[in-house]
Parts: C-alpha cells; structure tokens; sequence
C-alpha cells in the first residue's frame, strides 16, 4: 500500500522536524559535494556553550580591587565581601559558587579580556563573527563545521551535534550537513524494525523522495544532506543505552541539554564538538537580579554536568568552552543596566584543563571610547582547542596559524 501525498505531508512533518531538514539544507551548493576528511580522532570531546546576549564580564570575572571599577559602577558594583576572591584583586560573581569550587580544585581555566579587533556591537553581526571566526568579512561555514569536514570521520553522522531547538552557523557548511538533537526521545519516533506499516511507508517514502542517485543534479546535494541527517537518526537509534542517571540536574532546559552531552558519549556517540546555548544576557537594565539569576542558571548546569562527567569517567576527555558575543561598558547606564561593549572573559572547564588565569585583565582607565580593549583574540582559543585538545587541522578550519595559550 502506497502513501497519498496527504498522508506524506501529514505524517512526513514529524520526520522533517525530527532531522532539523527545515533550514540548513537550503545552504547546500548544488556544485559542490563533501569529501570524507582525515579521521584524526583523539577521543576528546568539546562542549560549547554559548551566552546569548552579550554576558557582562565586568560582574562574571570582577575586578573589585580596582578603583575604577567602583567609579563606573556606583549601583552594579559588587564587593570583596560578596565575591569568590581569587587574588586578591578579581573575584568571581557570588552565583559563581559551582565554579568557584572547580576553579579551586584546578578544573576551571578563565582567559581574561577576549574579543576581536573592531569590535561590532550588534548581537547578529558580534555572533556571525564567533560563529565563523572571520571578523573581516561575511562567509557561510562555520568554524565548528570546518573543523569537522577538515579532521573528522564522514562516516559518522554524530560526529557534530547541535543541542537543543536552534542550529547556530558555526556548525554550518556549504558542503555538510550536522544534526540538531534536541531529546534522544524525539529520534525514536522512527526505526528501520517495526511492526507499524505506516512508519514502514514513511521511511521508504522519506528514504526514496531523497536518494540522490533518483535526482537530477542540483537536486543531488540537498538530497545527500537529507539522507546525512537520516543516517543521524539511526545512529542516535544505535546507540547502546550505557547511561547511568544518578547526578541531579536542574529543571532547565540548558542543563537537559548538557545531560543529554554526557548521555550521548556515555552511550558511544563518538561526538567530537557539541555545541549549547543559554540566555539572555543582554541587560540593559535591572542588571543587578537578571544578571545574578542567569549566572546561577548556568553555575547550577555546569556543576551537575561536570559531577555526571566524573560520575561516567569522562572529564578527563571532555572540555567545556564559554563564551559570550561581547561584554559590557565599563560604566552602567541610567536604568541599573550596562550597554553593549567588548571584550569579556571566556570559561574552559575540565578534567585536563590546566586551571587558572590567563592573558591580562584589560584596563579599565585606557579605555576605546568608553570599551575595554581586548588583550587576547579569540581565534587564539579556537585554535589552541582544535589543534592541542582535539589534534585537528587548526590551518584548515582557522584559515592560518594563532598564538596559543597554555590552558591545555
């Protein structure tokens, strides 16, 4: 029995949903087709995690020994009695307390003054530039996706994977296509053995409407990258289910999705890069209690995360990175609030990471038109992570060489 198109297009909804088939597919160029990378796998593993809207790093990492800082801050301030001090002069924010206990237990690196050179203040634009790391000029692929085309097995379709509802542009490409997994729960809605005629018929349908030897050829790349994002529901579906629950998460969406991390390689995924988002932080106002409570958000997340990771055996193969598009003003603005500004500081957690500060904290009295002057660039991290942590092509996916640091 063959499915009507309105059957297809009913019960076909799910299954497009389920692959994440609703956008980036459309970057497919018709020219081009994706050619397996060298394998280099290590058994390292990077989670990124993503501060959406621009986190104040003045109030994350904060500098409360230094005149200046109060000066500019009469009602955001924090004290050295509130704070996590670390020494001396910086301190981390009071809802920091997860991290401050891996910051002294060595787990937790913290590189200060991150940004690049002519900083955009527009969250879109400050966002495309992390995503893609190219401050100079627009391009498509992310930087996520070039390091997987460039030093990862094609053969496995997890290699990469986004969390959550959102795909982020670092992990698109021109020429490859990686999967969104939001819930484990939300793949098993299909399977290559079931007793379910109807679900039988989809597969087929799904699996002949995008065999790309059926295609003509602009049609061919858009069909392989449909068949990539298939092939990632049967790998999800293949899984052995070795996760043990016993850490306690909290009810938040962003720490399900750092559950879901560890569930994943616990379970043999062999992911390399994957990649999360938590906000907002774009404070323009009443920074004080909104800025306290989404640092709590992910302070609570990542300790539970890196509990669970030691719970499986895995923090010493897995690295976290945090990041925000751009910090701060140094001075607050008229309504309890900080605007737009430039660089802030980027978190690395881990059982092999080598614990402490590092680059300068930026001057709060020589200031850019009021902003901080970035100290390091944040290719520098990038390409620190893939070549020293992950053992990639750093040229490939960077498009040339960057200083290192030494957090690894």
């Amino acid at each position: 029995m063959n499915l009507t198109r309105r059957e297809f297009l009913i019960k076909g909804t799910a299954l497009v949903a389920a692959l994440g088939l609703g956008g980036p597919l459309l970057y497919a160029d018709s020219r081009k087709l994706l050619t397996p990378g060298p394998s280099r796998d290590t058994g390292k593993a990077l989670v990124v995690v993503q501060l959406s809207g621009g986190s104040d790093g003045l109030n994350t990492l904060i500098p409360y020994g230094i005149g200046a800082y109060h000066d500019a801050r009469p009602t955001l301030k924090l004290k050295q009695h509130e704070v996590f001090e670390i020494n001396g002069q910086l301190g981390l924010h009071p809802s920091l307390s997860e991290l401050n206990e891996l910051y002294k237990r060595g787990k937790l690196a913290i590189v200060q003054g991150v940004g690049y050179p002519k900083q955009d203040y527009s969250h879109f634009r400050s966002m495309e530039i992390w995503h893609t790391a190219e401050p100079e000029k627009r391009i498509t692929n992310g930087w996520v996706a070039r390091y997987a085309a460039a030093s990862l097995d094609a053969g496995n379709p997890l290699r990469a994977v986004q969390l959550g509802k959102t795909q982020c542009r670092a992990l698109m490409h021109d020429s490859l296509s990686l999967p969104l997994v939001s819930t484990i729960d939300s793949y098993k809605i299909f399977t290559n053995k079931t007793s379910d005629p109807d679900r039988n018929r989809l597969n087929k349908a799904f699996l002949d409407m995008y065999d790309p030897g059926k295609q003509i050829t602009p049609l061919r790349v858009i069909c392989s990258s449909g068949m990539e994002a298939y092939r990632s529901v049967e790998a999800v579906q293949a899984l052995a289910p070795r996760y043990q629950e016993g850490v306690i998460y909290p009810d938040t969406a962003f720490a399900r999705e750092l559950q879901l991390a560890v569930r994943l390689l616990a379970s043999g995924s062999d992911t390399r890069v994957f990649y999360t988002q938590v906000g907002p932080f774009d404070d323009h106002a009443h920074e004080k209690a909104n800025h306290g409570k989404m640092l709590r958000t992910v302070d609570a997340a990542l300790g539970a995360f890196y509990r669970d990771l030691e719970a499986h055996g895995l923090q010493d193969n897995v690295m976290m990175m945090a990041f925000s598009e751009f910090g701060r003003r140094v001075k607050e603005n008229g309504s309890g609030g900080t605007d737009h500004g430039t660089a802030g500081p980027v978190f690395l957690l881990g059982g092999s990471v080598s614990g402490g500060l590092y680059g300068a904290y930026p001057s709060l009295t020589k200031l850019i038109k009021g902003d901080l002057e970035s100290q390091v660039d944040f290719r520098s991290i990038y390409y620190t992570i893939v070549e020293d942590w992950l053992q990639g092509d750093a040229r490939s996916t960077l498009g040339r060489a960057y200083e290192k640091l030494s957090f690894i």
